[in-house]
């Protein structure tokens, strides 16, 4: 719907010889724009218009303290008339929101141009409202604290925007929820598409991205469309973004700037409608560093970020999570310690880990349900999750030395996610160690042929799993 709204507004206001529209909150953060180019992020930093006039007219409409007024301005700074502006004027849209607009065509705005300004500012300001309510405490956003409060309006200001979101945040803190969040609050008509970039295989990844068409390269046997254009019209969410191989990161960027891409044995380009938003549990500046990341990807990608902070740096959330999860408990009774352990375990695994406790506490312990009750089952869950890797890393290296192949019983089940990372560590840990800590070695044990040899050393680089590390 918003984004509906804001491409019909623009239509609109072209016919109206608007140089540029412009959503800000009263803050000075530019939120979304259109028509001429501006730079910044922020009414201080920003380029490609009149900073003084805008805040001047920002200024007077929060002076009068009249929802109802529109500021035209009739006397431009000098700066406004560099950029050749001959009028302007800010209108609010809803509480701390509002809308400027420029011309440097019309000498002055009529009252039928500032009408129309006004109806299709009070829809979006209705629609924005709205998005408010919904973000309040809801969507498992749940939480008082400082970082949850700023984080769900961040949400909802994100949402407005149209530029590349980068999430970051350990692992169970919720990354891909805040990305549907984002998607679904933009109101963009098209899908909300998951990239796993963790189980794209490294020579298929433009295939899998942009799609492919009939024989375009050996065993493309059929068209295939890519997840991007499975995303027209709405989100792709690159999830794991550090994942991405070094050497199709320049290509991702280029899409990212130009929102253009090819599908594989096309010779034209196309055009993609498609908002991107990233997800990472890395340090993106350490892999800068150890230059397994490009620096212009990242700044590209962090036009926008987030952060979320685990919840042991948030314990005041965990009490109101609780509560409001507590169908997960059966709606049992809260005992003895109950609190203390709650607030006193760091949860590794974040909320995420939260849930699995609350779920595994309600169906296996007796009302009231008690701290002790809640350790004993932290504590299971730890041990079986140890008991769970180590099992599985047995079973994989009985294997090795029954002859199976490195790619077949490790790489295409950690592609898949069948395995997780620890268990792939372990495995090249064992094998480093028995052979001596040489590779070629190494490679022997593991049953990999010495052609594939440069093919596992720059894996095991671009995966961060080499066992010297």
């Amino acid at each position: 719907m918003i984004e509906n709204i804001k491409n019909k507004l623009w239509e609109m206001l072209k016919e109206k010889e608007v140089s540029l529209i412009m959503i800000c909150d009263k803050e000075g953060n530019i939120l979304w724009h259109k028509g001429r180019k501006v730079k910044g992020s922020s009414i201080d930093e920003g380029e490609g218009f009149s900073r003084s006039a805008i805040k001047k007219l920002i200024q007077k409409q929060y002076a009068e303290n009249d929802d109802s007024s529109d500021t035209l301005n009739t006397s431009l700074s000098e700066s406004a008339k560099s950029l050749h502006l001959k009028t302007n004027i800010v209108l609010p849209i809803t509480e701390g929101l509002f809308i400027y607009i420029d011309s440097g065509t019309k000498d002055i705005f009529s009252e039928g141009d500032i009408a129309v300004f006004r109806m299709m500012g009070e829809l979006l300001g209705n629609i924005v409202d709205n998005i408010k309510k919904k973000g309040h405490n809801t969507d498992g956003i749940i939480g008082d604290s400082d970082e949850i409060v700023k984080l769900r309006k961040t949400i909802v200001k994100y949402s407005l925007e149209e530029e590349s979101v980068l999430i970051i945040g350990e692992t169970g803190v919720g990354k891909n929820h805040i990305a549907e969040l984002i998607h679904k609050y933009s109101g963009r008509r098209g899908r909300f598409v998951v990239a796993e970039i963790t189980s794209i295989n490294e020579n298929l990844f433009e295939s899998i991205m942009y799609g492919h068409k009939k024989g375009a390269f050996t065993n493309a046997y059929k068209d295939r469309k890519g997840l991007v254009q499975d995303a027209e019209g709405g989100t792709l969410f690159l999830d794991e973004i550090a994942e991405v191989p070094v050497s199709v990161q320049s290509k991702l960027l280029r899409f990212i700037d130009t929102k253009r891409y090819r599908v594989l044995g096309e010779f034209s380009e196309r055009n993609a409608d498609v908002r991107i938003v990233a997800a990472t549990n890395k340090d993106l500046k350490k892999a800068i560093e150890q230059e397994q990341f490009r620096e212009d990807l990242y700044y590209r990608l962090q036009v926008l970020k987030i952060e979320i902070p685990p919840i042991r740096n948030r314990k005041e959330d965990i009490k109101a999570f609780v509560q409001e999860m507590k169908y997960l408990l059966k709606e049992k009774d809260i005992g003895e310690n109950f609190w203390n352990v709650m607030f006193d375990y760091t949860w590794p695994g974040n909320v995420r880990e939260l849930i699995t406790v609350l779920k595994r506490a309600g169906i296996l312990l007796d009302s009231p349900i008690t701290g002790d009750g809640i350790i004993k089952v932290i504590m299971e869950l730890n041990k079986e999750s140890v008991e769970k890797n180590y099992d599985k890393t047995v079973e994989i290296w009985n294997r090795i030395e029954r002859g199976d192949n490195f790619w077949d019983i490790v790489w295409k089940p950690f592609i898949d996610r069948d395995i997780d990372r620890d268990i792939v560590k372990q495995i090249l840990n064992k094998a480093f160690l028995k052979g001596s800590e040489n590779f070629k070695n190494m490679i022997s044990i593991l049953n990999i042929e010495n052609s594939d040899y440069h093919k596992f050393m720059s894996l095991m680089h671009q995966y961060r799993i080499d066992p010297r590390n």
